[in-house]
């Protein structure tokens, strides 16, 4: 009877064991999936901070307001000073 009990003990603790380890392995893949996912993330976002660094710029800037809206620079004579009172 007792030799039953150990057996059943050292069974219940190597199914305690094979879950865990189990449980650890889906936890790893979940983890490298997670980080996987961050680093596409990184790069996105570094890729989409570059592009507004670039369309932000006064070339760009320039560029559509003239293509765009039909601005151009202001000349020398068509600037007005205004004086503070």
């Amino acid at each position: 009877m007792r030799i039953f009990v150990v057996l059943f003990v050292l069974a219940f603790f190597l199914f305690g064991v094979a879950v865990m380890r189990i449980e650890i392995n889906r936890s790893g893949r979940t983890i490298s999936q997670l980080q996987n996912e961050v680093e596409i993330k990184e790069a996105r976002n570094q890729y989409l901070q570059l592009e507004i660094s670039r369309l932000a710029g006064p070339a760009n800037i320039t560029r559509l307001a003239q293509e765009k809206l039909g601005m151009v620079p202001a000349k020398p004579h068509e600037i007005v000073l205004l004086e503070e009172k």
